[in-house]
């Protein structure tokens, strides 16, 4: 009989986590990354975007159909600015999409609108930064 020595088991072990990282990341990959196909840039989020927008930032009719035809027109551009190589390029590209965008959008409010998208915005950035917090730790406690 013979015996495993501790090196073949540690590379047996490392091998097999390898293996199931690669498969778990994969799968996400296929289904469109870490957001899935909820992602932040889904047809869905947009009218959840919208309508939180409408509600708390009290627009008109024509406020509204305005940033949602703003919207609409930067989607499509997301979805074909998605086909790009990742990269720098691609990088600049998305943010500066995302800059017009904004500012389109801020061209349609008033001022005290602005500054309640402002707020909105900074509010929707500590949520977020509160779940990554909670996913990080709830990860160091496992």
């Amino acid at each position: 009989m013979k015996f495993i020595n501790k090196a073949t088991i540690v590379a047996a072990l490392l091998g097999g986590v390898t293996a199931i990282a690669l498969t778990v990341g994969g799968v996400a990959f296929a289904h469109g990354g870490p957001h899935g196909k909820g992602g932040p840039w889904s047809p869905e989020k947009m009218e959840e975007h919208l309508a939180e927008m409408t509600q708390r930032l009290d627009l008109d009719d024509a406020q509204e159909a305005s940033i949602r035809a703003i919207m609409e027109r930067a989607q499509a551009q997301r979805e074909e600015i998605r086909d790009m190589p990742r990269g720098k390029e691609k990088f600049t590209v998305m943010k500066e999409l995302r800059f017009a965008t904004e500012d389109q959008i801020y061209a349609n409010l008033s001022c005290e609108q602005r500054e309640d998208l402002r707020l909105l915005k900074r509010e929707h950035k500590v949520e977020r930064m509160e779940r990554r917090f909670e996913r990080y730790h709830s990860q160091d406690q496992n």
